[in-house]
């Protein structure tokens, strides 16, 4: 698996944006190419790649750098002026507002971003999206508390007179347990296990399960969860079935990217409000 080290050095173009130029601060947010790719300078790609990460700041001590193929640089644009919307440096970041949630998009196999050959695809089987990542209050964690954190969900799914499945009857699939849902025709389950065992973290995750309707054209598994990293957060990301295989590998990824993208000083508090002041 090949991840690029392009994150690494987007942090470190943040931290030097004082003291380098914008000439070389664009060498280092060329366009992803490949190797001999000339990149059509009439695309909307081309006439809209901004050079420089979306900066956004969900806590005081997470604020992200997102390189500009992981997201739609050419659909952050304002519907009257054509203008970029996003954040982005020189932008300090003591001036950024908190924002209610971020996401990004990574395309597998090796978890690049929007290439110029990727980026018009409607349903691209390869595509995990990060629908978003917001700041969740650490009292999710708290017992038979509402919210995202898995052990309090699978609890509330598991038992009582509306439970969504039997617990006795399930079966492993790719280091989870997977439940049948009940009324439904078998065609969906809910799985849950360990996503980090070195953290003891969970996730439940919705599948859909073949053969899939003729109706269910892109099929999909998808996940919401809390997080005690970062003082609280709430994540969720989908992705196509074919990759359900990958799923803890995706899952993963996606925290890699959250830490290698993380700016914010090392000094910062973990507290910070939970209702972010602008969206």
């Amino acid at each position: 698996m090949k991840v690029s080290c392009q994150p690494i050095i987007i942090a470190l173009a943040i931290a030097c944006s004082a003291c380098i130029s914008d000439t070389q601060e664009e060498k280092l947010m060329q366009p992803p190419l490949k190797p001999g790719q000339v990149l059509d300078p009439d695309s909307m790609y081309a006439k809209t790649w901004p050079g420089r990460p979306a900066l956004v700041k969900l806590k005081d001590n997470l604020i992200l750098a997102i390189p500009p193929q992981y997201h739609q640089f050419w659909a952050h644009r304002h519907w009257l002026t054509g203008r970029d919307t996003s954040f982005r440096p020189p932008m300090k970041l003591d001036k950024l507002p908190y924002a209610k949630l971020a996401g990004f998009t990574m395309h597998l196999p090796d978890f690049e971003g929007y290439t110029p050959d990727n980026y018009r695809k409607d349903f691209d089987e390869n595509r995990v999206e990060i629908a978003y990542i917001s700041p969740a209050p650490m009292s999710y964690m708290e017992p038979d508390a509402p919210g995202s954190y898995p052990p309090n969900q699978f609890g509330r799914i598991s038992t009582g007179q509306f439970r969504a499945f039997d617990p006795e009857k399930y079966e492993e699939k790719f280091g989870l347990r997977c439940y049948e849902q009940q009324e439904r025709d078998g065609d969906r389950q809910i799985c849950y296990g360990k996503r980090d065992s070195d953290l003891d973290e969970y996730l439940i995750l919705d599948i859909m399960v073949p053969p899939y309707e003729k109706h269910h054209i892109f099929p999909m598994m998808t996940t919401k969860y809390f997080s005690p990293k970062y003082g609280g957060l709430e994540i969720a990301w989908r992705s196509h079935m074919n990759n359900f295989p990958r799923w803890r590998e995706i899952d993963a990824q996606i925290w890699k990217f959250i830490d290698a993208w993380n700016i914010a000083p090392s000094h910062a508090p973990v507290a910070s409000p939970i209702t972010p002041t602008t969206p």
